[in-house]
């Protein structure tokens, strides 16, 4: 497959973020797909676990939003592969869920994601969630440290942003 260079450039000509959404509601993954866009992201795609790994096998995206509830094999399942196999300890991932229990967030954490949604969502919460996700550090943050979020510079470990 090819990639032609101007895809991956953002309105200023600068090499754009990559996004990678893994979500198997297609509605939700196109709003969180036209979301990113917006942001600038160049932004890939995947409905379960498998596809997800074939985008991750060609290209370390800036940040990575992951359902919990897949197919066949679940979010968390895959947020622990890229974490260990792939080795990517430092790239952020966002995971959402329709559950938003105390014991879902920390199998989150324990999964190693950064950051959680509950669903339903607002598109505002998942750009602000991702904003603070893919500022500093080359687009990426240190695994389980505290992230910035909003104008208050409230510290948060694991985010439950409610719509």
């Amino acid at each position: 497959m090819r990639i032609e260079m101007s895809s991956w450039k953002g309105s200023l000509g600068v090499p754009r973020r990559t996004a990678l959404i893994v979500e198997d509601d297609p509605q939700l993954q196109r709003a969180m797909s036209r979301e990113l866009a917006g942001m600038d992201f160049q932004v890939l795609s995947a409905s379960h676990y498998d596809g997800a790994l074939r985008h991750l096998a060609g290209i370390e995206p800036h940040v990575v939003c992951i359902d919990v509830g897949l197919p066949n094999k679940s979010g968390y399942e895959l947020c622990e592969h890229i974490r260990g196999p792939l080795g990517l300890a430092k790239l952020p991932i966002l995971m959402t869920s329709e559950y938003g229990s105390c014991a879902d967030k920390a199998h989150a954490e324990e999964a190693g994601g950064n950051a959680f949604l509950c669903k339903p969502f607002s598109m505002r919460r998942f750009k602000q969630c991702v904003a603070s996700l893919s500022r500093g550090n080359g687009g990426r943050v240190p695994v389980h440290q505290p992230l910035r979020l909003g104008q208050a510079g409230r510290m948060v470990q694991l985010l439950a942003l409610s719509p």
